[in-house]
């Protein structure tokens, strides 16, 4: 291809700043960028088009690839500035913030080897949601995918080259198998994507990952294979442009766990951010000038500090949930500052060889640069006191429990009825009735209710308070439940266990989308049977303004069906909650949690009359 930008590409750390700034408005919670983790695809796509462009002129120069001193420059490259914020981080949370130290502790040893990602997918650990704060290193799964692929994608090219010794039966035979692992990884994707639950495990897997860098391996190779475009000046910025523009129009539409991505849109974006970069690398294209401009292009040379130090301060300081302006101002300033002290003081010395100039001057009796080896000897020591600070916290640090801990399942209360409910509807007859309950009375009312409640672990850690509160109860609750689950147990709770009691309280939603089956469960459940939805606090979740539109309006629209508003109720009242914003203590926010709901069922039942049967 003519008119292609050689070694230094102009406009492409502008385009690394662009992903950065994605990053950050979604770990930020800024709206405009709710699909902010596209930001980085859009660095996978990059650093596979360097990285195999690289490998593939070097084989085109020397006939091989020298793979330790490629490893050797990737791990200089990646490895000082993330041990510098994972150790810096670490000690942070042991003096000031123990909770967080335990899910960094958890994290450290697979983020320090590169196979962070795959920790996560063995433990089930949620992307989406981390049962509140999440680990300040959570980030780290992306830097783990690079690693894996770093490792294994020029193996690939060195076999090939060892098979094909002509250049163009090289690119052809790695066009071709690089096509086939895009499509290949990207039906994994899509085909191994729950839409009705968790996305975490296709968000984290290498396999269903690699297919962004493959893109970018695959321009690459074109571009190394010297196939004439023949695209005009004109027709290369509007394609650029209009790439970079759906790219962005994508960001602010869809959200993190959207099924869109999963069945194409990050294959998409892929594509598009490839050719963006197809039209970058044109000499004096519109895109390529403009994403050059000094901030822009100065904001991407540190993008890669931006992207470690902006999550562990962000969810130090405002815990990842929404911030104020001014929080989020200050968040912003500290990763800025972080990041250019670690650029300039740590990441580009050593990527330029401090290290090892220095331990060549000591051995060298004659010539030494004394200014060198000062530098070289304090960068040294500064990072080995950090790793093994950070270490010794790891190991001994006194940790705090999380609060996604303290319950794991409870077991369910079943309370058998010795008399047949009659079947009761919205009416206005005389509750004063000597078989029904005084609807006057509210506890009465609290006392009779043959109640099923299907939770998660909100529910399962005020247990013994619904036992205390309900006489006649029936309860589900697990850990991480997901709403897709309500259904088989509403079903086996109808037809396997015979329930036939008043009212349905539905305490699911914290641990993702509710997507649409809060009308699958009215639908389900008998029409005489009123049914209760609880709205949610889980302010560090992705999806919890979402879900709690979503029960608003199903409340409102669909007949027998009434709100218990734990959103509204509890607002202003973090002492309610234990340290992640959503489980409600065991110091008044269980007690509290309890008191929403008998309220809100005894106005409901006061407000439309609605019969209920006395209990014996």
């Amino acid at each position: 291809m003519k008119n292609l930008q050689e070694k230094y590409i102009a406009g492409l750390d502008g385009l690394r700043a662009v992903a950065v700034l994605m990053v950050i408005g979604y770990h930020l919670k800024l709206p405009i960028f709710k699909g902010g983790v596209l930001g980085v695809t859009i660095f996978f796509v990059i650093s596979g088009f360097l990285i195999t462009r690289l490998l593939l002129q070097e084989l085109q120069k020397t006939n091989k690839i020298d793979l330790k001193n490629f490893w050797v420059k990737r791990i200089k490259r990646i490895w000082p500035a993330m041990i510098l914020m994972v150790s810096v981080t670490v000690i942070v949370c042991a003096l000031f913030n123990r909770l967080l130290l335990s899910k960094a502790s958890q994290d450290y040893i697979s983020v320090l080897l590169g196979y962070n990602n795959w920790y996560q997918i063995f433990n089930n650990i949620s992307y989406f949601d981390n049962g509140g704060a999440p680990s300040p290193l959570l980030h780290c799964w992306s830097l783990a995918i690079e690693t894996q692929f770093y490792l294994i994608f020029p193996l690939i090219i060195i076999i090939i080259a060892k098979i094909k010794s002509t250049k163009k039966e090289r690119h052809q035979i790695l066009s071709v198998i690089t096509t086939v692992l895009i499509v290949v990884s990207s039906l994994l994707m899509m085909i191994l994507f729950n839409p009705n639950g968790d996305p975490s495990r296709v968000y984290y897997g290498l396999d269903t990952r690699c297919f962004s860098l493959l893109v970018g391996a695959l321009l690459a190779i074109i571009v190394e294979s010297d196939i004439k475009i023949g695209l005009t000046k004109p027709a290369n910025d509007i394609i650029g442009i209009i790439s970079l523009v759906c790219v962005c129009i994508i960001v602010t539409k869809v959200t993190g766990y959207d099924a869109f991505l999963y069945k194409g849109g990050y294959l998409l974006t892929s594509i598009l951010t490839a050719f963006v970069i197809l039209s970058i690398l044109r000499k004096q294209s519109m895109l390529s000038k403009f994403l050059s401009i000094s901030v822009i292009d100065w904001l991407g040379k540190l993008s890669y500090s931006i992207y470690l130090w902006h999550y562990p301060i962000i969810i130090l300081i405002s815990g990842g949930q929404s911030a104020s302006l001014s929080i989020m101002l200050l968040e912003v300033t500290l990763t800025l500052v972080a990041s250019i002290l670690s650029y300039y003081l740590v990441e580009t010395p050593i990527r330029r060889g401090i290290l090892s100039k220095t331990v060549k001057m000591l051995k060298d009796k004659i010539q030494k640069d004394q200014r060198v080896i000062k530098k070289g000897i304090t960068i040294a020591s500064v990072c080995l006191a950090l790793i093994v600070t950070s270490t010794l916290c790891v190991a001994f640090v006194p940790k705090e429990n999380m609060s996604d801990d303290i319950v794991q399942e409870s077991s369910n209360k079943v309370v058998k009825k010795d008399i047949k409910k009659p079947e009761t509807t919205p009416s206005t007859t005389n509750s004063q009735d000597s078989q029904y309950v005084d609807l006057s009375n509210g506890q009465e009312i609290i006392n009779n209710l043959d109640v099923f409640v299907i939770g998660d672990s909100i529910v399962s850690g005020s247990f013994a308070q619904f036992q205390e509160t309900f006489p006649h109860l029936k309860l589900s609750s697990k850990e991480s439940r997901q709403a897709n689950l309500s259904i088989p147990i509403l079903t086996s709770a109808l037809n396997e266990e015979g329930w036939n009691g008043d009212s349905l309280i539905f305490a699911l939603g914290t641990n993702g989308p509710l997507y649409d089956y809060l009308p699958k469960v009215r639908e389900l459940l008998p029409q005489d049977k009123t049914m209760f939805v609880i709205s949610l606090h889980a302010p560090y979740t992705q999806w919890q303004d979402d879900n709690n539109q979503k029960i608003e309006e199903f409340c409102k629209n669909t007949d027998n069906v009434y709100l218990i508003d734990w959103a509204q109720y509890c607002k202003g009242h973090n002492d309610w909650f234990e340290k992640d914003q959503t489980h409600p203590n065991k110091l008044g926010g269980t007690e509290q949690f309890l008191n929403c709901i008998k309220e809100s069922i005894i106005k409901a039942y006061q407000k439309d009359k609605i019969k209920l049967t006395k209990k014996s």
